[in-house]
């Protein structure tokens, strides 16, 4: 299957927008803007996401162990391209305001919805990890549409 047929065709499903973060060796924080967050089970509490095997948000979140999600709402397209390039220069996280949440992982306070994480299990998936959360703490700081993608473009929240 070409590729790039296949990433064409699977942009035409929409998904919500979320910042996965963890901890950075040395205690840094660390995130990457994902579309690929869902939740699992409810007895455990279980979320996943799939990162890119050989990136290093993989790479800091299998080492320390935690991770949080945070659930952008329809105002925060800015932070959500922040994430999602590797060419971001200086703090991504100066952009937006972040606290840190139990495990360490940073959580944004006007997040429609965050969960923070610990590492329960990685399974690989060909060129990507799909890793299970154990969620220790969740929050809905505020209520807002959600910023959705879809066919490489942000949208701003969803008809009500």
């Amino acid at each position: 299957m070409d590729t790039t047929y296949l990433r064409a065709v699977m942009a035409q499903w929409a998904s919500g927008v979320v910042v996965v973060t963890t901890v950075r060796d040395g205690g840094g924080r660390h995130g990457m803007t994902a579309s690929s967050f869902t939740s699992v089970a409810l007895d455990p509490p279980l979320v996943s996401v799939c990162l890119a095997t050989a990136s290093s948000t993989c790479r800091f979140l299998r080492h320390s162990g935690v991770f949080a999600v945070n659930v952008l709402g329809h105002d925060h397209e800015d932070i959500g391209r922040r994430f999602a390039t590797s060419t971001t220069r200086g703090d991504r996280f100066a952009t937006g305001r972040w606290d840190t949440a139990s495990t360490g992982a940073a959580v944004l306070t006007d997040a429609v919805a965050w969960v923070d994480c610990v590492v329960a299990a990685c399974h690989p998936a060909g060129d990507h990890t799909i890793v299970l959360g154990l969620v220790q703490d969740a929050a809905t700081p505020r209520p807002a549409p959600p910023l959705i993608y879809h066919d490489r473009t942000y949208y701003e929240g969803i008809a009500r």
